[in-house]
């Protein structure tokens, strides 16, 4: 009797688990380290479909064909079943990493010549706001917005100089190269791309790989084998909280 009725409510457990996972990952805020806002109203949707889905099962559930011959039976049986059910689901929840570590990040390229996409009307605009921004007062950047200010003689011509105030995450490579950068997610946490800024000037302190920094400086575009490298020459620099959205989307 106690396995029929772990055999009835086992599919509808493990999608209403799912949902669980899909909705605490929304309201925990670690959906923010895993999708681009763009979709996130996906998971919500899909959270509430699966939990329909588990009463609709319940509500139409019938009664499977007869077990073979060979198959466990008894507690075993419907373990194992469970187990293969809900491992995933425990491993998904759990086991999903908070924030990339350095290799990673490495791995992927800390790239301060990125192109930024021609197609990204929105980030072009910011940086064209920034550039046109009160040039007597400190001017609030992204690390994308002074890369697509280097990709545009025009705007450099205009902004270089300019004082700013950029938030971001440090990495020394070895204490030879100091950058601030931020990972640009286009889709989901699997595609995110590293994209940096150089810093000089004032930079001394115990800076840690991966640590956020909150930095004001004077923004320069030196050019270094035909490329040009957006620069911040640090007047000051100092650890700050993770912002409310860790990933840049493009």
């Amino acid at each position: 009797m106690i396995a029929r009725q772990l055999s009835y409510f086992a599919p509808a457990a493990v999608m209403s688990a799912w949902a669980t996972v899909m909705l605490h990952t929304i309201a925990s805020g670690h959906i923010k380290e895993l999708l681009s806002p763009m979709f996130r109203s996906y998971v919500l949707v899909a959270a509430i479909l699966l939990m329909l889905l588990s009463a609709l099962y319940l509500f139409l559930y019938e009664p499977a064909a007869p077990t073979p011959a060979l198959a466990p039976t008894g507690r075993l049986r419907q373990l194992g079943r469970w187990a293969m059910l809900l491992i995933p689901i425990i491993a998904a929840s759990v086991l999903s990493p908070a924030a990339f570590s350095s290799s990673t990040v490495v791995k992927r390229g800390l790239d301060s010549t990125y192109q930024m996409p021609t197609w990204n009307t929105a980030g072009q605009a910011n940086a064209k706001a920034v550039v046109n921004s009160d040039s007597n007062q400190i001017a609030p950047v992204e690390v994308t917005d002074l890369i697509s200010i280097s990709q545009k003689p025009d705007l450099i011509k205009s902004f270089d100089g300019r004082k700013v105030h950029v938030v971001g995450l440090f990495n020394g490579q070895g204490g030879s190269s100091l950058k601030l950068y931020r990972l640009i997610m286009w889709c989901c946490a699997a595609d995110a791309q590293p994209m940096s800024i150089a810093l000089s000037g004032n930079t001394t302190g115990d800076w840690k790989n991966d640590q956020w920094l909150d930095v004001v400086g004077t923004a320069r575009f030196p050019s270094t084998l035909g490329h040009v490298v957006p620069e911040v020459e640090v007047d000051s620099i100092k650890p700050t909280q993770e912002p409310d959205e860790p990933f840049l989307s493009p």
